[in-house]
This record gives structure tokens, sequence and C-alpha cells, in this order.
């Protein structure tokens, strides 16, 4: 049953999508779920959809724009919270409204609105195309690069921010490469999950990493593993159901975090 899959190329490329997009959410999905940074993940995908609003309606490429969007919603939470005393997470609360109302409005006067809208929205892996792989593969790539580059950086970041800073680390320069990591990884991946549904795949697998993982390389390749799996038997059962490829690896990540969970407490 399996092979039926994997006679029709734009479903080839759409599994192997889903896979790599697994792969690229759960790279920096510990590092969201140890620094808390979970509201900032989900926000940033928000802001990426102005991103998105604006390279559909200029016809451009949408991921470029996109990571600028996404990357400026992150430095302006930097702004807010640091220079003006407000809570990170007001700062997203009042940002992230502001950036997906900018979306909505350039998206609206575009002719395929509702198609755009929902695409983007709900994700729709079927109209991933090569393009969007082999971005994905240089998306994983270079955050594998980054992250092994910096990984005692970050590792004494994740620890203990403070303590960094007082032993000389540039903790500024790794929240802002932090930053980027998270808005490049919501990009590459908000074709096949969508905008509402993404925060799943970038929150779960750091979580299910977490509880098991013994040190910080395999939270890594737990986080990934997971992913992996889930991606596989969400794709297969939105196949052989007739329905949405994205919010069913959603629910199968959710429900197998869920069993997870009551199995080890």
């Amino acid at each position: 049953m399996v092979n039926e899959i994997f006679q029709y190329d734009f479903l080839r490329i759409a599994f192997f999508a889903s896979l790599l997009s697994g792969i690229a959410a759960a790279i920096i999905s510990p590092i969201i779920v140890y620094k808390k940074m979970e509201f900032i993940g989900d926000g940033t995908a928000h802001a990426a959809f102005a991103g998105l609003a604006i390279g559909l309606f200029l016809n451009i490429d949408y991921r470029f724009i996109s990571i600028i969007t996404a990357i400026l919603f992150s430095l302006l939470i930097s702004f807010f919270s640091n220079r003006n005393k407000i809570n990170e997470n007001s700062a997203i609360g009042m940002l992230l409204p502001v950036f997906m109302s900018i979306g909505v409005i350039i998206l609206s006067k575009s002719s395929t609105y509702v198609q755009d809208i929902t695409s983007y929205l709900f994700g729709d892996i079927l109209l991933v195309n090569l393009s969007d792989v082999w971005f994905l593969i240089f998306v994983i790539f270079s955050m594998a690069f980054l992250i092994y580059l910096f990984r005692y950086e970050i590792l004494f970041f994740l620890a203990d921010e403070e303590m960094a800073e007082f032993y000389g680390v540039n903790t500024k320069l790794v929240r802002t490469i932090l930053l980027i990591l998270i808005s490049v990884s919501v990009v590459s991946i908000v074709k096949i999950s969508g905008i509402i549904l993404l925060g799943a795949l970038l929150i779960i697998p750091g979580l299910f990493a977490k509880k098991l993982s013994r040190s910080f390389f395999s939270v890594f390749i737990l986080a990934i593993i997971y992913n992996l799996i889930i991606a596989s038997i969400g794709f297969l059962l939105s196949y052989y159901l007739d329905v949405s490829p994205g919010p069913t690896i959603v629910l199968a990540s959710f429900f197998a975090f869920l069993i997870f969970s009551f199995i080890k407490k």
C-alpha cells in the first residue's frame, strides 16, 4: 500500500519535504524548550505571515522576505523588552497581531486572497516543489553547522544566561543567532504545516527529547528521530484518510506525546 504513494512525483516530493521539515523543526526545538522560548517560536511563525503576504503580492520569492520580517519581529521583541522594560511575553502579544494584520491587509489586495491565506495558515504540502526541498536541505545544514560552531556558547547560554555573560560569553550574539535560526526554520517549514499549526512541530519534539536525553548532543538526536517518525506516520495517515497532511502530522505528534507522557511519568 505504501508503494502507491511513491508512484507519483508530487507525492514523493511532498513526503520527502515532510521528513526534512521535521528535521528542520527538531534541530531548533530543544533550544526553544530549554530556553522557554515557545511563545517567541509561535510568534515568529505569525510574523513570517507578513513576509509571505508581501512576497505573494509582489510576486517575488516569499522565503527571503519572510525571513526578514521574522527577524525584524524578533529584534523588536528584544528592543521593547530591553529598552522599555516591557515583559517579553507582553511585547510578543503586542507585536503578533500587528504583523498578522499587515499580512492580512496586503493579502486582501491579492486576486487569490482566499486560496493564499488558507494555504499558508494551515499548510498545503502538496504545493511543495523541488526548490522548497533544496531550501530545506540548505537550512538544515546551515542550522546544524551554526549550532555545532557555537555549541559551547549555546550550552552555557541555555544553562544560565547571566552566568554566561559574567564569564565573557557574548549572550546578545548568541540570542541573535538563535532568533535567526528560529526565523529561518519557521520560514522553511511554513508551507508544510502552516502558520497556525507550526508551533506544535517546534515545541513537542523538544519536550519529548528533554524527558529522555542525558546529554546536549542526544537531545537533538532524539528530537529528530521523534519528528521523522511522526512525519512519516502523519503523512501516511493523511494519504489513506484523505485529509490534510499538516494538521494530521500535528495531531499525530500531540497524541504520540500524550501517550508517551502517560507511559513515562
